[in-house]
């Protein structure tokens, strides 16, 4: 999600960097997803024939089912790397202006579809369970709720926990669930994952109990501390 200045959100995409807001996410496993490939353009190049290839396939995208939620999740993907090749530039000439546009409208309205369609998939009082979805489905739905309106899934933090504890997700994935619901209630973040940009800059959310975070952040797998994750962030000029 990208909100107008001064307050912006990172648009990153939830497979690459580890642990950022709204797009951050823990290390993929070796065998993740795999990234829709480009023999023309490279992946992350915003251009022309980029943004139609992923409108095209935007519109062949049929409602959400449990046999396409790692297409919706991949095509997410893409989009947010090409905001992102956008976003690092800084300043964009008037095609290129219009490209994030369009990148933003598909990211927007999709999104939402997603979302929505992922919650009316999802069992009640429960995660997906084995049966339902493999290790890539998991982690696809997991990408569309993260970048979904977590404003609306307050209350999923236990079944998302529970997933963890079961192997259906990661630990670390419930940790920047359970973060982003922190920061959107205005309470503490128990895991430090959650990142705004305001003003070009990086704004870190309060956590709880900053002498143990690093501890906490350990039991997940996260492998860099508090300091060193917020240095690598501030480091990458995300925000610029």
């Amino acid at each position: 999600m990208l909100l107008a200045n001064p307050l912006k959100l990172l648009i990153v995409p939830l497979l690459l960097i580890p642990t950022l807001v709204g797009c951050g996410a823990a290390p993929p496993p070796p065998s993740q997803e795999s990234r829709i490939q480009s023999e023309q353009k490279p992946l992350n190049v915003a251009s022309v024939q980029s943004v139609k290839e992923l409108e095209q396939r935007y519109a062949e995208l049929t409602t959400l089912n449990l046999g396409n939620i790692s297409i919706a999740a991949e095509l997410d993907q893409k989009n947010r790397r090409l905001l992102a090749s956008l976003q690092n530039k800084g300043t964009l000439t008037m095609d290129e202006e219009a490209l994030k546009g369009r990148l933003l409208v598909l990211m927007g309205n999709r999104g939402q579809q997603n979302f929505k369609e992922l919650m009316e998939l999802k069992p009640m009082g429960r995660w997906f369970n084995s049966n339902e979805l493999d290790p890539a489905g998991h982690r696809a739905a997991f990408i569309i709720l993260q970048h979904g309106d977590i404003s609306k899934v307050l209350d999923l933090v236990p079944e998302i926990k529970a997933a963890a504890e079961s192997g259906l997700l990661s630990k670390q994935q419930y940790a920047l669930f359970a973060d982003r619901v922190a920061v959107v209630r205005g309470e503490p973040q128990e895991f430090g994952s959650q990142v705004n940009c305001v003003n070009g800059e990086p704004i870190f959310p309060p956590v709880r109990d900053p002498n143990e975070i690093n501890q906490r952040r350990k039991e997940v797998g996260m492998s860099k501390t508090l300091e060193e994750y917020q240095q690598e962030i501030t480091d990458l000029k995300m925000c610029k």
